[in-house]
């Protein structure tokens, strides 16, 4: 009997730790300013992003050769002011290394290019944070942002610049 008990434990606890260690790849790591806080995940490096919107199917994929497309899920809430006005370009959102290199955010539309392949499960691409947004006290957006970027990198942080600058460090 004793010996069940002490398997069963030890099987729950296996289960746990596994469940645990699955979601802590996808963690959302947080800065916060006077008034705007943001989420960031780590970066997803993807060889090509495929997304829907509107019912067409699109395909980002990076120009240059040896660079990728870092897909970084973002979250921006309004915390304290009455409305703010959010204008998110290539301006806006930087990734940083840990060797001192910056890669701004770039306009999906400007890479999109018409396919028939097939998007990921719940399309997790087809969201995305750029434009013109207002947010009032308490709303946020959330979507992802997209990077053009050297493969082998460390990523430091990103840093969101728009309102005001809000770091959100990765950890190392």
């Amino acid at each position: 009997m004793k010996m069940r008990i002490l398997f069963v434990t030890f099987a729950s606890l296996l289960v746990i730790s596994s469940i645990s260690c699955i979601r802590a790849s996808d963690k959302e790591y947080g800065g916060n300013g006077d008034i705007l806080s943001v989420g960031a995940h780590k970066p997803k490096l993807i060889d090509r992003v495929v997304y829907a919107v509107d019912g067409q199917n699109y395909v980002i994929s990076s120009d240059v050769q040896n660079k990728t497309i870092a897909v970084v899920k973002t979250r921006i809430v309004n915390l304290k002011s009455t409305q703010v006005n959010l204008s998110v370009d290539e301006a806006s959102a930087t990734l940083n290394t840990s060797e001192g290199e910056i890669y701004n955010a770039f306009d999906p539309e400007s890479k999109a290019e018409k396919t028939n392949e097939n998007f990921p499960e719940n399309n997790p691409y087809g969201l995305q944070i750029w434009g013109e947004f207002t947010l009032k006290k308490g709303y946020e957006i959330a979507g992802v942002l997209f990077f053009e970027v050297p493969f082998g990198l460390d990523f430091s942080d990103l840093i969101w610049d728009d309102v005001e600058y809000v770091r959100v460090p990765y950890p190392k």
